[in-house]
């Protein structure tokens, strides 16, 4: 810049001297960029697979608290089962059969292989207690490393996922 506070016009400028970034320039900032994208893809999909673990095991978490509730309010028993070929938890009334909540595992991308259930079906009665106690593992393998969620529900109707 000139004393005058405005930049020199081109015809002051050294001959072959023009303003602008080079090749060089330009190629390093290119790579440098592509190698933070190439670094933050592998962290952001790890952080996508978690979130799905985590969401599938919140919505299984909601239905087994919501067959306690649906067996106290209606006063007949409830059918908490899994099915494993359409990867669907669905809480059913007992006697007529008529479904209150179905819920799909696979909408949160997990096969067969990454979910764990200690039975397929749970009774629950009106007093409020369930016939036997349901233990779900919900896993997702993130660049080798297993990510795991555990849904528990006791007898008693008490849902803890850890």
């Amino acid at each position: 810049m000139s004393r005058s506070g405005q930049s020199p016009s081109p015809q002051s400028r050294p001959r072959g001297q023009r303003s602008g970034f080079t090749l060089i320039e330009l190629v390093i900032a290119v790579a440098m960029l592509a190698i933070i994208m190439g670094v933050s893809v592998g962290r952001i999909s790890a952080i996508i697979s978690r979130q799905r673990v985590n969401r599938a095991a919140i919505a299984m978490s909601n239905d087994l608290q919501a067959a306690f509730g649906l067996a106290l309010r209606d006063r007949k028993p409830v059918l908490i089962s899994f099915d494993t070929t359409t990867m669907q938890l669905s809480v059913k009334d007992v006697a007529s059969g008529a479904v209150f909540r179905k819920t799909s595992l696979a909408g949160f991308n997990l096969t067969s292989s990454n979910i764990t259930l200690s039975r397929s079906s749970v009774t629950v009665y009106p007093a409020g207690l369930a016939n036997d106690s349901l233990s779900a593992t919900l896993s997702a393998t993130i660049g080798g490393a297993t990510y795991t969620q555990r849904v528990r529900m006791t007898q008693g109707g008490l849902v803890q996922i850890k």
